[in-house]
């Protein structure tokens, strides 16, 4: 229930127990909430104390605060004072409407279009999106050729087109056009199941998981029997060989 709580984005939250009317504080919460969980938790709880004046980076969900200047702005510096760099990622978004920065395009322009934009990118025509959206900087990429491997000409992110998630691998684990990885497209392995497929590919790396160790130490006690042999084997041939070369001098021992 917690949880469930969390991941609905709702931070004040009252206590279970149907005869308290109370509510949790903080401390009590975090404490029975999983890692990812405790993260979501400070980010809602952290949104609900700010004002209109402090808003998240829509990229790294930095909170930034809007301070406002006692004069008046011309028309043409209207727009722009609305123009935020993030101080953490760096990314340059507009404040008053929460999206990536649009030059030369008003508030009420640019969502009109974006929203044109995010229904024909998705529309599926030959077989294929129009347009997929690149996971780090939010602007939209057409293929017009080539595999589902994409690098961003903005920020030289490399996402699948296919499924819009980033490569990512990791040697033993797999990558992104791994089936049975983690890291896998899920277009890939059972897409009409994904239930089953986190369930498969989780097993996987579970396995895998599992059994690195164990070959980590069989390969130092092969590592460890094999210095073990040298060091009875080595003065051994050491005294073979200088026996032989002896004996072929003709020197007596």
């Amino acid at each position: 229930m917690l949880i469930v709580k969390v991941q609905l984005g709702q931070a004040d939250i009252k206590c279970p127990i149907t005869e308290c009317s109370e509510h949790l504080d903080e401390t009590t919460v975090l404490y029975n909430l999983p890692h990812d969980d405790i993260i979501k938790y400070k980010y809602f709880l952290e949104l609900s104390r700010i004002d209109s004046s402090t808003k998240p980076c829509p990229q790294c969900k930095h909170f930034t605060t809007f301070r406002r200047r006692g004069h008046i702005p011309t028309p043409a510096k209207l727009e722009n004072k609305y123009k935020i760099q993030c101080p953490s990622c760096q990314f340059v978004w507009c404040f008053k409407c929460h999206s990536p920065w649009h030059e030369g395009v008003n508030c009420k322009e640019y969502k009109k279009g974006d929203k044109l934009l995010r229904h024909w990118a998705n529309e599926i025509e030959h077989g294929q999106r129009n347009a997929q959206k690149c996971p780090k900087c939010k602007i939209h990429i057409q293929r017009t050729e080539g595999c589902d491997h994409m690098t961003c000409s903005q920020c030289n992110t490399n996402f699948c087109y296919r499924c819009g998630e980033r490569y990512r691998q990791l040697r033993f684990f797999g990558d992104h056009t791994s089936n049975l990885s983690i890291f896998g497209c899920k277009y890939r392995y059972l897409p009409e199941r994904p239930h089953l497929r986190r369930l498969v590919r989780g097993s996987v790396c579970a396995g895998k998981l599992l059994i690195t160790p164990l070959i980590l130490v069989l390969g130092l006690a092969l590592g460890a029997i094999a210095v073990v042999i040298g060091l009875f084997v080595f003065p051994i041939y050491c005294l073979c060989k200088k026996q032989r070369k002896r004996s072929r001098t003709g020197m007596p021992w």
